[in-house]
Order: C-alpha cells, then structure tokens, then sequence
C-alpha cells in the first residue's frame, strides 16, 4: 500500500498516493490478527478491551506517566548540556506541546490490535515477557520500515536508533498492559502519545538545550535506562501475574 509512495518520493513513478491510504496501511497488523484468529479459533475476538475499571485505569496512568514524563526527561537530562537550565520545563504545562493530527489518533488502533491485541499475550506464553516484547519491537520497527526509511531516506544508523526506541517502548507497553489486564486501550494511549511526544513535547524540551556531541546515540541509548530497570525490579515478569488474563475465552499462562 505504501509502495506507490515510495517509488514516487523516489522518482521513478509519477503519481501517488493520497495520506488517507497510508493511515491505512497501518491497520495491517489489525487484519493479520483477526485473520490468524479466525483461521485458528473461528472467531474475531483478537484482544480485550479492559479487564476492570481499577486496572485500567492503573494501566493508563503507568503508561502515561512511562511515555511523556520518563522517555522524555531521562534522554534530555544526559543528552543536553547543563539540563536543569537550558531545558524548557514550561512545555509540561502547555496544551500546545500535546497536540495531535487525526492520524495519530487512528493509526494507533490498527496497530496495537495486531501488536500487542493479537501478538503479544501469545508470543508471552512461549518465550516470557521480556522476549515477547523484544520480538514485538522488532516487528513493529521492520514494519515501519518502508515508511520512515525509504521516503525520509534515513541513515542506517537512525534506522538503528529508531529500533532501538521501539524496542524501548515496547517492553514498557507489556508493563503497563500486565498492569491493566491486558487492556488494548491502554496500548493504544500509550503509542498515541509516544506520536505526540515525538513531535512536540520532546523537541519543546530541548528547543533552547545545548546537545552534547554525539548526543542522538545519547538519546537512543538513554531509552533502555527505564525498561531495563523494570525488567531487574520485577525479575523479567514486567507485571505478568496470576490468574492470567483471558484471551478469547482460554486463559494465559506466563510462566
């Protein structure tokens, strides 16, 4: 689907493709899940939606506070110069650091369904948390490959970089959604506002800082501080707990 695009941006053809047909790309992870489960179940129910009340709500404030607070003041912290002064700590507190196109509302859907609806509570049971997780961010970031490397024709080593924030993320996303049950919602909020720190809150952050040299492998390294430390302080199980949640009727084990 997004091939059209890329040849384009690269001239060999000469139309393209309009922005509402890449958004839709997107949802092919969506498609793959609900196609696996109704090859192998006979039905669509693909994830859950929230477990209970309390855990989601658990679930959304880990995630958020994970995403816009850690992933955004840990890397501006050790990649700046002098931080507590030079960064824009005023941008917390600015509607304008938090805005967000349609896309970043609808993309994420599709995603999270396939990822971490479909993907990610199976892939636990055979290789555990933190493994799942690791293969989920590898995927996601092979998927976004044509995307962001072709038309933006990026180095190999942002491509390596982007990877490595992905697989970042994901990890702290199995966090929040053990926490919450394995709530697809609480995906979708937490790659909604990875988008929306990306643009805004982090380049706010840093837009009067003094980089250090060599400070974007800086601030890809810096990612894995926090998962890391999630995977040491709950021993690898990132929150997985018993009873399981129950997918499609048939209970989780993650042990």
């Amino acid at each position: 689907m997004v091939t059209p695009r890329v040849l384009s941006w690269l001239g060999l053809v000469s139309f393209n493709v309009p922005d509402w047909w890449v958004t839709a790309s997107f949802y092919a992870p969506c498609v793959a899940g609900l196609w696996m489960q109704w090859l192998t179940k006979r039905n669509l129910r693909v994830c859950r939606l929230y477990e209970s009340s309390r855990t989601l709500a658990l679930g959304i404030a880990v995630g958020a506070f994970l995403v816009l607070i850690c992933n955004t003041v840990i890397p501006a912290l050790l990649a700046e110069k002098a931080p507590i002064h030079t960064l824009s700590w005023k941008v917390f507190f600015s509607f304008a650091s938090y805005r967000l196109y349609y896309s970043d509302l609808l993309v994420p859907i599709g995603e999270e369904i396939g990822w971490r609806g479909y993907a990610l509570p199976r892939l636990q049971i055979r290789f555990g948390p933190v493994w799942a997780s690791v293969l989920v961010g590898l995927m996601w970031a092979g998927f976004m490959l044509p995307a962001l490397t072709m038309v933006q024709m990026w180095m190999s080593s942002f491509i390596v970089m982007y990877a490595v924030s992905l697989v970042a993320l994901s990890i702290e996303m199995t966090f929040a959604m053990n926490l919450s049950g394995f709530s697809i919602i609480v995906a979708v909020i937490m790659n909604t506002l990875a988008a929306a720190r990306t643009g805004y809150l982090s380049r706010g952050l840093i837009t009067h800082a003094y980089p250090r040299s060599h400070w974007e492998w800086i601030w890809s390294a810096s990612n894995l501080l926090v998962p890391v430390f999630l995977v040491f302080v709950t021993r690898g199980r990132l929150a997985a707990y018993s009873p399981e949640p129950m997918v499609d009727g048939e209970a989780l084990s993650f042990t």
